[in-house]
């Protein structure tokens, strides 16, 4: 009988909301999609949008988070504590990356882990309400136009570019420390062939031409392999940027249709794409970083 009234009681209220949403005098006629962030104020030579906003309030949650978590650890902490539902997040991200990287998990799972943490929090920071429709009303192109306070941080170019960025730096700076850097870098400034051609001709001796033609071929595999690095920027920045900014243009356009009840599915969705781009993100790094740190057959065989 309670659950019967309860039921009755939250289809009451969603009716009201309807009705009152389009009946009511402050309904939305129209709706502004914007592709770049909004500024909302300037710190000194610093522009402050609403996505880095969003951005810092992501990075001071899991603050909070991994100082509730560590603040009062234990050997065997409770089923349902937060320390265990953190331990076994964690263990169960460790050990899909171990399975696709071995031992090097351990190295590279504080990288990896950061990157899906973010991601995930970031992604559904932006789906609670109060993101993209609270904020203060500016006249833009002559209109009327309602800028958020705050927006979903992947959802803006910038945040997934600089993402990208520092996941493919992290790659080089993996691949440096495990292989060397003069062998790692050897793999897109490669002269050992063009050295020892020039080495043979200075000297008086016959110089083989093939190496001079393997010198070639090892340059151009050596700007291949920079391209490579350059499109896994954009290829990361764009992927997650533009699933997230199309999820929430999807969420606007719905709950400006038919709001409180068609978007809620809708909702439900994106909460999931938010954890699957989150997780592709840490899989594709920990795949590149497992490649950046080893060596290549042709490079096994020149040892």
């Amino acid at each position: 009988m309670v659950k019967h009234k309860k039921g009755l009681i939250a289809a009451a209220i969603i009716v009201v909301l309807v009705v009152a949403d389009i009946l009511g005098p402050l309904r939305v006629t129209q709706v502004s999609i914007r592709l770049a962030a909004e500024p909302i104020f300037r710190a000194g030579g610093l522009t402050v949008t609403n996505t880095l906003l969003s951005s810092w309030l992501a990075t001071v949650l899991l603050l909070l988070l991994a100082l509730l978590v560590s603040r009062r650890l234990v050997d065997a902490p409770q089923a349902t504590s937060l320390q265990n539902i953190v331990e076994a997040a964690f263990e169960t991200l460790y050990n899909f990356m171990q399975s696709m990287v071995g031992p090097k998990a351990r190295s590279f799972f504080p990288v990896v882990a950061t990157f899906f943490l973010f991601i995930l929090t970031s992604d559904w920071l932006g789906l609670l309400p109060g993101f993209g429709s609270v904020g203060v009303w500016t006249e833009y192109e002559g209109r009327r136009t309602l800028v958020p306070l705050l927006r979903g941080a992947t959802t803006d170019l910038n945040t997934t570019l600089a993402l990208a960025m520092c996941s493919v730096l992290s790659m080089q700076v993996y691949g440096a420390r495990y292989l060397g850097i003069l062998e790692y870098g050897s793999r897109f400034v490669a002269v050992s062939k063009f050295v020892a051609f020039f080495r043979a001709l200075l000297g008086g001796k016959r110089a083989d031409i093939s190496l001079l033609f393997a010198g070639f071929l090892d340059v151009f595999v050596g700007i291949l392999g920079i391209l490579d690095e350059l499109t896994k920027v954009l290829s990361f920045s764009f992927r997650l940027f533009g699933n997230m900014f199309g999820g929430e243009v999807l969420l606007i356009i719905m709950a400006f249709l038919v709001p409180y009840v068609a978007s809620l599915p809708f909702l439900l969705m994106e909460l999931f794409i938010g954890f699957i781009q989150a997780f592709i993100f840490a899989v594709l790094t920990t795949a590149f970083l497992g490649r950046a740190t080893t060596r290549h057959g042709y490079e096994q065989t020149t040892q």
